[in-house]
Formats: C-alpha cells, sequence, structure tokens
C-alpha cells in the first residue's frame, strides 16, 4: 500500500512540471529549435489542464462558502495584488536602469496605469500570466457555487443549476472578457471533472492508489496514439486555453488524456530525489513563478542574445530564471510584514508585530475566521 502522502507528492510534481511548461512558453527562443517548437505543440495540452484538474481534484468542500470565499482572496487575489505592485516597482526600476528613461512622468503613467487596468478589469499589460490566477480563482469560487447549490432541497437545487449552466453558457456565448470572466465555463469543466474524478476513484478506484496502479498505462498509450491519428488525418489541435482555443469534444477529451499522462510519468519521477524535490518546490512557488519569469526574460534581452541559435545559454538562462524565482518566493517568506501581501495568512509563521497588525480593527475584519493569530 502506497502511503498517503506519497499519493499526494504527485499532485505536487505534476503542479511543478505543468508551470514549467507554462514558462517555456513564453519565450521567442522556441522558434529557433524546430523539436522544441514540436514538443511545444503537444505540450499545451499537459500544462495548464494538469494544473487545473489537480486543482479540482484537491479541492475541499469542509468550508461553508463565505469560509471559502476569504480563505480564496487571501490565498489567490491578496497575491496578485502584490505581484501587481511589486512588478509596477521593478518596471519603474528596469526602465531607469537598463532603458534610461527614468522620469516622474514615467513613474506617474505606471502608477495611473494600475488605476487603468482595475477600471477595465486586466492586469495582461503588466503580466499575461496574470489572467491564469484570476482565470483560476473565478473557476474555483463557480465550482463552489455549484457544489453548495447541489446540496439544497428540491426542487430549488434544480432550478438554481439551471440557472448556473444558463449563465455559464452566456459567459462561454459571449465571451465576457472583464476580470477574465470569459475563462469561468472552460476552468469550471476541469475543475469539476476533476473533482468529480476524486469522487468516483474513492468509491470504484481505491482513491489516489489507482495513479499508482498497473491501468494508468493506457493514458499515455492512447495520448500519443490520438495526437499521432489527429495529425495524420490532418484534424486540428489548436488548443490553447489562453487564446480560448477550445472545445468541449476531442479537444477536452484529448487534453484529459493528457493530465493522466503526466500523472503516470510523475510517479517514476516520484523516485528521483533531486528532481522530486525540485518540482515539488515549483510546485509551491508556481505563482511567483508565473508572476516573475517574463520579467527576469525581459532583463535576459538586454543583456544576452535571445534571438540566435545557442542551446545551452538559453537551457542555462530558462533553468535560471526558474531557480530565481523559487529564491524570490523563499527570500520574501522571511520579509516580515511584506510577506502577508503575498502568501496565505495561514501558513507564515507571524511575529508579535504581525499579529498586532493582523488584529487591528480595519484589517481583522479581511482575515479568514478559522485562522488562528498564533505567537510566532
Amino acid at each position: 500500500m502506497i502511503e498517503k502522502d506519497k499519493r499526494i507528492q504527485i499532485f505536487d510534481i505534476a503542479k511543478g512540471i505543468s508551470i514549467i511548461l507554462m514558462t517555456v512558453g513564453r519565450y521567442d527562443f522556441t522558434d529557433i529549435y524546430p523539436n522544441l517548437l514540436k514538443f511545444q505543440n503537444v505540450a499545451v495540452f499537459l500544462r495548464m489542464p494538469t494544473f487545473i484538474f489537480i486543482s479540482g481534484y484537491l479541492f475541499s468542500e469542509r468550508l461553508n462558502f463565505k469560509e471559502f470565499l476569504s480563505h480564496k482572496i487571501d490565498g489567490l487575489l491578496k497575491p496578485l495584488l502584490g505581484f501587481i505592485l511589486s512588478l509596477t516597482l521593478l518596471n519603474i526600476i528596469f526602465e531607469a536602469v537598463a532603458l534610461n528613461t527614468f522620469t516622474f512622468n514615467s513613474v506617474f503613467v505606471h502608477i495611473a496605469n494600475i488605476a487603468r487596468y482595475f477600471y477595465h478589469g486586466s492586469f495582461d499589460v503588466i503580466n499575461v500570466s496574470f489572467w491564469f490566477i484570476g482565470a483560476l480563482f473565478l473557476g474555483q469560487v463557480a465550482l463552489k457555487g455549484f457544489l453548495e447549490i447541489k446540496g439544497f432541497k428540491k426542487p430549488l437545487n434544480y432550478f438554481l443549476l439551471a440557472a448556473f449552466f444558463l449563465v455559464l453558457f452566456f459567459i462561454n456565448t459571449i465571451k465576457f472578457k472583464f476580470y477574465w470572466s470569459e475563462y469561468i465555463p472552460i476552468f469550471f469543466t476541469y475543475l469539476l471533472i476533476g473533482h468529480g474524478f476524486k469522487k468516483f476513484s474513492t468509491r470504484f478506484l481505491d482513491g489516489t492508489a489507482f495513479f499508482y496502479s498497473k491501468a494508468m498505462i493506457v493514458f499515455p498509450v492512447l495520448f500519443f496514439m490520438s495526437v499521432f491519428l489527429l495529425n495524420q488525418l490532418d484534424i486540428k489541435m489548436n488548443f490553447n486555453l489562453a487564446g480560448l482555443e477550445f472545445n468541449y469534444h476531442y479537444l477536452l477529451g484529448l487534453s484529459l488524456l493528457g493530465v493522466f499522462t503526466v500523472l503516470y510519468f510523475c510517479r517514476y519521477i516520484e523516485k528521483i530525489p533531486f528532481l522530486n524535490s525540485f518540482l515539488v518546490y515549483c510546485s509551491k512557488a508556481s505563482f511567483f513563478i508565473l508572476a516573475y519569469h517574463i520579467f527576469i526574460k525581459n532583463v535576459y534581452k538586454v543583456v544576452f542574445d535571445m534571438k540566435s541559435y545557442h542551446p545551452v545559454l538559453h537551457t542555462l538562462l530558462f533553468i535560471l530564471n526558474i531557480i530565481l524565482c523559487c529564491l524570490i518566493y523563499r527570500f520574501l517568506q522571511k520579509v516580515p510584514f511584506v510577506r502577508l501581501l503575498f502568501y496565505p495568512i495561514k501558513v507564515i509563521s507571524l511575529n508579535n508585530a504581525e499579529i498586532n497588525l493582523l488584529k487591528s480593527k480595519y484589517i481583522n475584519k479581511f482575515i479568514p475566521q478559522d485562522v488562528s493569530l498564533g505567537i510566532a
């Protein structure tokens, strides 16, 4: 029997892989290397669906809706605000040092742009990856709402569920862009499938142990056979969740086969200590990698040649980018007060001054009520 903590570890490894795959897709040099470009065409079926599916699988129902919303604001939206502010500051410094364009007017433009982005409901100009954090938050809220409605008494639950899916259909049809709302139906789908599979596997497939069973070999076989056949039949595989290139039939099915393929290989990666630890840490620092890897990449462009054929250099720079993001994640954990903006409060060992701040009248009401403000 596989120990429980080891079973969960493959999910962290898979999330680490998905974040790295999301990151490599942002580099311009992928066009220089034909094999890397071919790999990217397949990796799109693995990266985002894997992260979202696992988030659904690990989704907890223990909190009521109000408590759940409070935790998600603390764990997703609050760090997003921290990333927005810190990247704005970093971009101002970068322009001043590298581009020699520092003026008070340029600083004011950056600050004014933050207000403009809030008004328009999108921060993609600061970092295009921010859409993923916002869409994940909205998708999880939608899933929690669905589960809450499902638990209502009949026939009220049927009426509200019908209204719920009509709203999803409406959003999917009009592509409502405000604060990434257009992604709610897609993210909800993967989250629901992940959560539903956990229920199904717990009842019929011995829970998480299924991911270590011999039957898992079926998924990579089917995935690579499907990719090969679709290519041979010249059927389009334009799959891009960020670009809303998606359908609810063969692309959804192929991406789910991709998710289980990643999980299949993760059980072997789990046995390689260094790679295991590295990917698990990438999973923990996932939102920091999403937030800062593009800024680091832009710094690279000023210092290094990113357009010529330099495979060793580009590989080292990419690995260094991931490591730097992980170091930022680790460093900010130790910075008093600043860390309150970037991490869920429940994971921080608070000092006395931070506790006193969080207990203040105007701040305490925004803290999840079940979070204990213990003494460090």
